[in-house]
């Protein structure tokens, strides 16, 4: 399948993905200063091992492989918010609100408790439980407790606001409550539709006051596929394979309307950010393909007695079956520590067509008040910090020059440009582009035209060459159709600065003027996706090993930058190349089944980075009238271990896509676009864009820009 470029920006928010086995090493800070947590049994740690309730599980074989034993988890070993706090970069896991005390409650506290539903009767023939109302007033002790430990409300306000809240319930209102007529009248009362109606409605008056204790980052988990466990196996399914058709279809009704809370949620509270975790999906994937995660047995527990051994759960000092790793559940109705796992790496930060990213609730929230202050602090009034932004590139920062050309990579119509004030320009996203972010962060009151439509514009003030599928070679993304190649660009640059020279009346004058503006080239990653790796149109792969080709592009790259030094360029930057198997489109395309990225296409492009970082040093002190800096967005986030990862990142595009990975013409795409971070399967969205835009501009982990950030470069004082 055809594939069009994405440069360097992309993979920030998406595709920071984390090795499936790298759960304790996480020696850092934490992402967030705590963690709080609201559930059932699924992840209960405790809450209910001192009441009287048969909802328990603080007894063998129980915590077999959880290192401290039976605690009161429902699992062999970690639950799924065990995993996730892991990966927040938590020491230690977060603590039951049945045994935290004193200052251990600014890093979280679990109030999950086994049996409890949203509704107050869910789950009371099994005895005590702490429904979700129960666990929200015990969250507000703690936030009392906050304030005593902080010394003031607003103290605690600021704090609480920086945290996570997980909230996961609903499956024991149908598995303890609707589905149990025997006990229960709800079934009775009300239809499917009219009973998720009333679980959503209370579960929205909860998360209101949780809101209104300082609540602003939730993450909702959606009910699993509760017919497909072996309970329901056991019971209801003829063949104990075949899932429970009426309870699953009952789940999404559910789920369905709480995807839609989260939308209004977000739209009713601004300052919030709720995201909404597609659990269902999750299990329908392990089902759908369990080799691929390492399951061989997905419909009977671990342990536990009867048909499936789904009938009854573990009794006390069972043996449990030798090869857990193989189990997707444990018991009749929890999974493993294994499937709870993958739910909880998929949760962090996968799958977005099937839920949003708790990893991006953390980062991107951050990166998009980096944006928001440096909109607020650097776009004033008054001149720009440099008099002219020049830009090279491909589709990433195209903003039109492909439009008149005779080629399929165009985006000069809908849904492309759906949040843009001109609507569709050519740009490859649903708003603005990286540059234009960055142009509004130097200052300038009005995007860099395209050199396609300069006719009329103040050529002074910079120009946009990048073109869709342009590489650094002349015959990358040939088979696309017309396009300017980097050295094109070139030409056409030249053209322009001849223009100004007239504009300007002396060319020492243009000279003087080129010499202060800014010139943004992020240009390479079609070299790989839409050259090296379609041996069908090319046959760079097979003429060149992978670091064979990386010299040969930066011979080229070289060539074409020292052109630009002599055209009066002296402030350049440079942008990375990033992991593109880890784009959408690429793990859909040449994926292997269960894999999470296309390893070889990431291992391809580092040869090509290692080589651009080191050409700037060389080039400034080749040209020491010049700054040239390299900027890596990813590196501000991805270390030396999680380089190399692959993370799942299918089906994450907004908009339906064709064949060759744009957007469908004229398709509605999502309504969630101010939180995703792709548009289509290989071009960011403005969402992401704004994030990326602030890294490159102001580098505040001090990762990303070598040997310094755009912020310092326009300041920088240069030799004449």
């Amino acid at each position: 399948m055809a594939t069009l470029d994405l440069t360097t920006t992309t993979m920030l928010l998406s595709l920071v993905v984390v090795l499936l086995g790298l759960w304790s090493e996480v020696h850092a800070a934490p992402q967030v200063p705590c963690y709080f947590i609201f559930g059932d049994s699924l992840v209960d740690n405790g809450n209910n091992n001192a009441l009287q309730s048969l909802a328990r599980a603080d007894y063998l074989p129980y915590g077999i492989d959880f290192p401290g034993g039976p605690s009161g988890r429902f699992s062999n070993g970690k639950t799924t918010v065990d995993g996730i706090a892991e990966l927040l970069g938590f020491d230690d896991l977060i603590p039951s609100y049945a045994e935290v005390s004193g200052d251990d409650i600014l890093k979280g506290v679990n109030y999950a408790s086994a049996a409890a539903g949203i509704r107050e009767e869910t789950g009371q023939q099994l005895g005590a439980r702490i429904s979700f109302s129960g666990q929200v007033q015990n969250y507000q002790s703690t936030v009392s407790q906050v304030v005593n430990i902080l010394g003031n409300e607003d103290s605690a306000a600021n704090y609480l606001s920086k945290c996570i809240y997980s909230i996961g319930l609903g499956s024991n209102d149908y598995l303890n409550n609707y589905f149990m007529p025997q006990f229960y009248s709800s079934s009775r009362e009300y239809t499917p539709d009219q009973f998720a109606d009333t679980l959503i409605d209370a579960y929205n008056d909860q998360l209101k006051t949780l809101y209104n204790y300082g609540a602003r980052k939730m993450v909702l988990f959606g009910i699993g596929q509760i017919g497909c466990s072996p309970n329901e196996l056991a019971r209801n399914s003829p063949d104990g394979k075949t899932c429970v058709d009426r309870i699953n279809v009952a789940n999404q009704m559910f789920n369905n309307r709480l995807k839609g809370l989260t939308d209004q949620f977000n739209s009713q509270m601004p300052d919030a950010r709720v995201i909404y975790i597609n659990s269902y999906g999750i299990f329908q994937d392990i089902i759908s393909n369990p080799g691929a995660f390492g399951f061989s047995v997905i419909n009977a527990g671990c342990c536990g007695v009867g048909r499936n051994n789904g009938q009854i759960t573990c009794l006390p000092m069972q043996t449990p079956c030798p090869n857990r790793r193989e189990y997707l559940f444990w018991d009749a109705f929890h999974p493993t520590e294994a499937g709870n796992l993958i739910v909880a790496q998929r949760a962090y930060n996968l799958n977005l067509m099937r839920s949003y990213l708790i990893y991006g609730l953390v980062t991107v929230g951050v990166f998009l008040l980096i944006a928001t202050y440096m909109q607020r602090h650097c776009v004033v009034a008054g001149d720009p910090q440099v008099p002219g932004f020049f830009i090279f590139g491909d589709s990433l920062s195209d903003c039109g020059n492909n439009n008149n050309l005779k080629t399929d990579a165009k985006a000069n119509h809908p849904p492309y440009g759906i949040d843009f004030p001109n609507g569709p320009t050519g740009r490859f996203t649903n708003g603005r582009t990286t540059v234009d972010i960055l142009a509004e962060l130097l200052g300038f009151d009005a995007y860099i035209p395209p050199f396609a439509n300069t006719s009329g514009s103040d050529i002074l003030k910079g120009v946009n060459y990048a073109s869709a599928a342009s590489g650094i070679l002349n015959d990358t993304g040939s088979h696309w159709g017309e396009h300017f190649s980097l050295k094109k660009q070139m030409d056409n640059h030249n053209a322009i600065v001849s223009k100004i020279g007239m504009k300007l009346k002396s060319p020492e004058k243009a000279k003087e003027h080129l010499h202060k503006c800014l010139y943004y080239v992020s240009i390479g990653s079609n070299d790989y996706l839409n050259n090296y790796f379609v041996p069908e149109h090319y046959n760079s792969s097979k003429s060149f090993s992978t670091a064979e080709f990386a010299k040969a592009l930066m011979k080229e790259y070289s060539r074409n930058l020292k052109e630009l030094h002599s055209l009066g360029a002296r402030k350049i930057v440079l942008m990375a190349v990033l992991p593109i198997g880890c784009l959408p489109g690429e793990v859909s395309a040449r994926g292997k089944p269960g894999s999470l990225c296309v390893k070889e296409e990431n291992e391809a492009v580092v040869p090509f980075n290692e080589e651009l970082k080191s050409s700037v040093d060389l080039f400034n002190k080749e040209f020491p009238d010049s700054k040239f800096i390299y900027i890596d967005t990813a590196a501000a986030i991805l270390t030396e271990k999680t380089k190399d990862i692959q993370g799942a990142v299918e089906g994450v595009e907004c908009c339906k896509v064709g064949s060759n990975g744009l957007c469908v013409a004229n398709e509605e795409p999502c309504k969630e676009r101010s939180i995703r971070p792709f548009f289509d399967a290989y071009h960011t969205s403005e969402f992401a864009n704004k994030a990326n835009a602030a890294i490159a501009y102001n580098d505040v982990s001090g990762k990303a820009a070598y040997p310094m950030d755009i912020s310092h470069l326009v300041k920088e004082k240069l030799e004449t």
